[in-house]
């Protein structure tokens, strides 16, 4: 949290750079016996978080999401196409839209919209072929 890639990413030029906090998620990367992964050592605090993005503010293709930001303004399919519902600190499967269809899985989400929309959720997928 405490570099500065502001060159290299100017170098890099991307259309956006998204810019993640770690968000730790029961019996996903907590480190417990259940887990594949443990993102424990990469946790950093709000305040080291918002250091990082303000260090790297010139950067206009930035798009930094803290875990306030991003826990529930992504829907997250499982490989039975349910929605996964990141709210409650964990990911739980609601009903596949295969079975109950898109609406109904939905309301079982926990999808924030208007916090997809406040992140930048909806932007122009254009991009030049050249």
């Amino acid at each position: 949290w405490e570099e500065d890639m502001t060159e290299n990413i100017r170098k890099l030029n991307p259309k956006r750079w998204k810019v993640f906090q770690v968000l730790l998620l029961e019996d996903e990367n907590m480190g417990n016996e259940q887990n594949l992964r443990d993102a424990r050592p990469l946790v950093v605090t709000d305040e080291e978080f918002q250091s990082f993005v303000e260090r790297h503010k010139a950067i206009p293709q930035m798009i930094p999401e803290s875990n306030e930001v991003m826990q529930n303004s992504y829907l997250l399919l499982d490989e039975d196409m349910r929605f996964l519902d990141c709210s409650g600190g964990g990911k739980i499967p609601g009903e596949s839209i295969l079975k109950v269809g898109v609406h109904r899985a939905l309301q079982q989400a926990g999808f924030d919209h208007g916090m997809f929309k406040e992140r930048g959720g909806v932007f122009d997928w254009k991009r030049d072929r050249n």
